[in-house]
C-alpha cells in the first residue's frame, strides 16, 4: 500500500535478471496507480481522512501472513517440484515477518481515535477482497509461484524523508504513521531479499510468465482500493453516506481513546 517515494514510483537496481525484468515492466504498468496513490497521499484533507487510509492498509496487511502460509502449504503439495522447498521456506520465513504488522495498524487507528473494535468489525473494502482472494484463486489453482508477483508490487516502502514531509504538510502525528514508518525501515530489506530470492529460484519459463501475471492483476486490483479510498474520501460532508468512514475528527471515538 506505499512505494518508496510517496509517489508510486518504483526505484530499479541492478540491470539484469529475472527481478530487474520483473520490476521493469511494473515501471511501465504502474502510470494510473501512481495518479491514484498521489490523489491520496496529497489529498487537501489528507490529515482527517488519515484514518480512511489506514483502514484500507490493514485489511491487506491483516491477510498477508495467512495468505503466504497457504501458500506455503500448497508448496507441500508439488511433489517433484524443484520450487516446492525453496519456496516453501521463503513463504514461511517471510509469513513469520509479516505477524503481528496489522496490530501496528490497529495502534495507529486507536491514536486518531478510531476504537480497535471499530476497525476490526467494519467489512474491509470489496476491492481489498478483490485484490487478496485473487492471490488464492493464483495460488491453489495455478502455482503459489503467483503470489511473488504480488509482493513484488506490495513491498514498495514509502521512504522515511517522505512520511516526515507528509507530517509537516497535514500536521498527522508521526506517532499515527507508525506502521509506515516501520515498513520504511524493514523493507527496503525485504526488497533486496526478495530479488534475490525471485533471482535464484528455479522458475520455469511459464512460471515466470505467472509470477508478471500475478504482479500485473495486483497494480489493478490496487488501482481499485486507492479509488475506493477517494470516493471514501468523498463521502464526508453527507450524512447518508459518512457512516461507513473513519476520520481524525470523531470527538466521541477521540474521547474514548483516550479513556
Amino acid at each position: 500500500m506505499n512505494n518508496r517515494r510517496g509517489d508510486g514510483e518504483t526505484t530499479i537496481s541492478g540491470t539484469s535478471g529475472r527481478s530487474y525484468r520483473l520490476r521493469a515492466t511494473l515501471s511501465l504498468a504502474r502510470g494510473r496507480l501512481t495518479e491514484r496513490i498521489r490523489e491520496v497521499w496529497y489529498h487537501p484533507r489528507l490529515a482527517e481522512l488519515f484514518p480512511e487510509l489506514l483502514f484500507a492498509t490493514y485489511g491487506v496487511t491483516m491477510a498477508s501472513a495467512p495468505a503466504m502460509r497457504m501458500a506455503a502449504a500448497r508448496c507441500e503439495e508439488l511433489v517433484g517440484d524443484p520450487l516446492r522447498e525453496p519456496l516453501r521456506d521463503y513463504y514461511l520465513e517471510h509469513a513469520e515477518e509479516e505477524q503481528g504488522h496489522g496490530e501496528w495498524l490497529l495502534e495507529d487507528l486507536a491514536s486518531l481515535g478510531i476504537r480497535r473494535d471499530r476497525a476490526v468489525q467494519r467489512l474491509p473494502y470489496p476491492s481489498v477482497a478483490a485484490l487478496v482472494g485473487s492471490q488464492y484463486y493464483w495460488i491453489q489453482h495455478v502455482h503459489p509461484a503467483a503470489y511473488l508477483g504480488y509482493l513484488a508490487v506490495l513491498e514498495q516502502p514509502a521512504e522515511t524523508a517522505f512520511l516526515t514531509e507528509v507530517h509537516e504538510r497535514t500536521g498527522i502525528p508521526l506517532t499515527s504513521m507508525s506502521c509506515h514508518l516501520r515498513h520504511a525501515e524493514l523493507d527496503p530489506a525485504h526488497v533486496a531479499e526478495f530479488d534475490a530470492v525471485l533471482d535464484a529460484l528455479p522458475l520455469m519459463r511459464e512460471q515466470e510468465e505467472l509470477v508478471a501475471v500475478s504482479a500485473i492483476a495486483t497494480i489493478g486490483h490496487l488501482e481499485n482500493v486507492f479509488a475506493d479510498i477517494l470516493e471514501r474520501f468523498g463521502r464526508i460532508g453527507s450524512p447518508a453516506l459518512c457512516g461507513t468512514v473513519f476520520t481524525a475528527s470523531e470527538p466521541a471515538a477521540a474521547a474514548a481513546a483516550l479513556q
